[in-house]
Protein backbone atom coordinates (compact mmCIF):
# COMPACT_ATOMS: atom_id res chain seq x y z
CA UNK A 1 0.00 0.00 0.00
CA UNK A 2 2.89 2.26 0.83
CA UNK A 3 4.49 1.47 -2.67
CA UNK A 4 1.06 2.27 -4.63
CA UNK A 5 1.07 5.95 -2.35
CA UNK A 6 4.67 6.65 -3.46
CA UNK A 7 3.46 5.88 -6.76
CA UNK A 8 1.16 8.04 -7.10
CA UNK A 9 2.50 11.02 -5.43
CA UNK A 10 5.57 10.62 -7.75
CA UNK A 11 3.21 10.75 -10.94
CA UNK A 12 1.08 13.52 -9.61
CA UNK A 13 4.71 15.55 -8.99
CA UNK A 14 6.02 14.65 -12.11
CA UNK A 15 3.06 15.44 -14.01
CA UNK A 16 2.77 18.77 -12.52
CA UNK A 17 6.58 19.64 -13.00
CA UNK A 18 6.06 18.62 -17.02
CA UNK A 19 4.18 21.44 -17.50
CA UNK A 20 7.11 24.14 -15.94
CA UNK A 21 9.00 24.40 -19.28
CA UNK A 22 6.12 24.66 -21.23
CA UNK A 23 5.08 27.80 -18.79
CA UNK A 24 8.84 29.02 -18.34
CA UNK A 25 8.52 29.32 -22.41
CA UNK A 26 5.11 30.96 -22.27
CA UNK A 27 6.61 33.35 -19.13
CA UNK A 28 9.48 34.24 -21.63
CA UNK A 29 7.42 35.06 -24.83
CA UNK A 30 5.14 37.38 -22.64
CA UNK A 31 8.58 39.17 -21.37
CA UNK A 32 9.79 39.63 -24.97
CA UNK A 33 5.96 41.40 -25.90
CA UNK A 34 6.09 43.11 -23.09
CA UNK A 35 9.48 44.57 -24.20
CA UNK A 36 8.32 44.78 -27.51
CA UNK A 37 5.05 47.34 -26.55
CA UNK A 38 6.50 49.39 -23.52
CA UNK A 39 4.50 47.33 -21.65
CA UNK A 40 5.17 46.83 -17.76
CA UNK A 41 1.40 44.96 -17.64
CA UNK A 42 1.46 41.06 -18.05
CA UNK A 43 -2.49 41.07 -20.04
CA UNK A 44 -2.75 37.35 -19.96
CA UNK A 45 -2.93 37.68 -15.94
CA UNK A 46 -5.15 40.68 -16.96
CA UNK A 47 -7.62 38.25 -19.48
CA UNK A 48 -7.73 36.04 -16.33
CA UNK A 49 -9.12 38.44 -14.56
CA UNK A 50 -11.71 39.58 -16.84
CA UNK A 51 -10.17 42.88 -17.19
CA UNK A 52 -9.07 44.11 -20.85
CA UNK A 53 -7.82 47.43 -21.88
CA UNK A 54 -6.26 49.07 -25.74
CA UNK A 55 -3.41 47.25 -25.16
CA UNK A 56 -4.28 43.65 -24.03
CA UNK A 57 -5.26 42.32 -27.23
CA UNK A 58 -1.98 43.28 -29.22
CA UNK A 59 0.07 41.47 -26.28
CA UNK A 60 -2.02 38.50 -26.01
CA UNK A 61 -1.87 37.96 -30.01
CA UNK A 62 1.94 39.25 -29.75
CA UNK A 63 2.33 36.01 -27.16
CA UNK A 64 0.17 33.43 -28.71
CA UNK A 65 2.03 34.52 -32.10
CA UNK A 66 5.82 34.52 -30.37
CA UNK A 67 4.86 30.76 -29.24
CA UNK A 68 3.65 29.97 -32.71
CA UNK A 69 0.27 28.71 -32.16
CA UNK A 70 -1.31 31.50 -33.60
CA UNK A 71 -1.04 33.39 -37.05
CA UNK A 72 -1.28 36.76 -37.65
CA UNK A 73 -4.80 36.59 -38.44
CA UNK A 74 -5.32 35.67 -34.86
CA UNK A 75 -6.22 31.85 -36.20
CA UNK A 76 -4.33 28.45 -34.43
CA UNK A 77 -1.69 26.86 -35.98
CA UNK A 78 -2.89 23.29 -35.18
CA UNK A 79 0.35 21.31 -35.28
CA UNK A 80 1.92 23.86 -33.07
CA UNK A 81 -0.97 24.34 -30.43
CA UNK A 82 -1.24 20.18 -30.25
CA UNK A 83 2.18 20.50 -29.11
CA UNK A 84 1.63 23.29 -27.06
CA UNK A 85 -1.24 21.83 -25.04
CA UNK A 86 0.20 18.40 -25.07
CA UNK A 87 3.48 19.97 -23.16
CA UNK A 88 0.66 20.92 -20.45
CA UNK A 89 -1.26 18.14 -20.15
CA UNK A 90 -1.47 14.11 -21.33
CA UNK A 91 -4.87 14.21 -19.81
CA UNK A 92 -6.88 13.14 -23.00
CA UNK A 93 -10.22 14.70 -21.87
CA UNK A 94 -8.41 17.98 -20.95
CA UNK A 95 -6.75 17.94 -24.57
CA UNK A 96 -9.85 17.88 -25.48
CA UNK A 97 -11.17 20.21 -23.75
CA UNK A 98 -8.34 22.38 -24.61
CA UNK A 99 -9.11 21.49 -28.53
CA UNK A 100 -12.40 23.18 -27.86
CA UNK A 101 -10.30 26.79 -28.32
CA UNK A 102 -8.88 26.19 -31.49
CA UNK A 103 -11.53 28.16 -33.19
CA UNK A 104 -11.73 31.69 -31.38
CA UNK A 105 -14.05 33.64 -32.64
CA UNK A 106 -13.93 38.02 -32.75
CA UNK A 107 -13.92 40.53 -35.72
CA UNK A 108 -10.18 40.98 -35.66
CA UNK A 109 -7.17 39.00 -34.71
CA UNK A 110 -6.57 40.68 -31.62
CA UNK A 111 -10.34 39.98 -30.52
CA UNK A 112 -9.86 36.74 -31.47
CA UNK A 113 -6.41 36.31 -29.45
CA UNK A 114 -8.50 37.81 -26.37
CA UNK A 115 -11.33 34.98 -26.72
CA UNK A 116 -8.73 32.17 -27.23
CA UNK A 117 -7.07 33.08 -24.20
CA UNK A 118 -10.37 33.78 -22.25
CA UNK A 119 -11.33 30.03 -23.29
CA UNK A 120 -7.79 28.30 -22.55
CA UNK A 121 -7.26 29.90 -19.16
CA UNK A 122 -10.90 28.79 -18.34
CA UNK A 123 -9.43 25.17 -18.95
CA UNK A 124 -6.24 25.27 -17.09
CA UNK A 125 -8.54 27.03 -14.38
CA UNK A 126 -10.46 23.67 -14.37
CA UNK A 127 -7.27 21.89 -14.06
CA UNK A 128 -6.59 24.00 -11.13
CA UNK A 129 -3.51 25.82 -12.63
CA UNK A 130 -3.02 29.30 -13.21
Amino acid sequence: MKVAYCLIVALVCWTASAAGPERDRVHQKIAECQKELGSTVDELDNVKLGVTTPETGKQVLCVHRKLGIMDQNGDIVPAEYKKHIEAITDDKGRLTEFQGCSTPQGENAEVKAINFDKCFQNVLQSMGRD
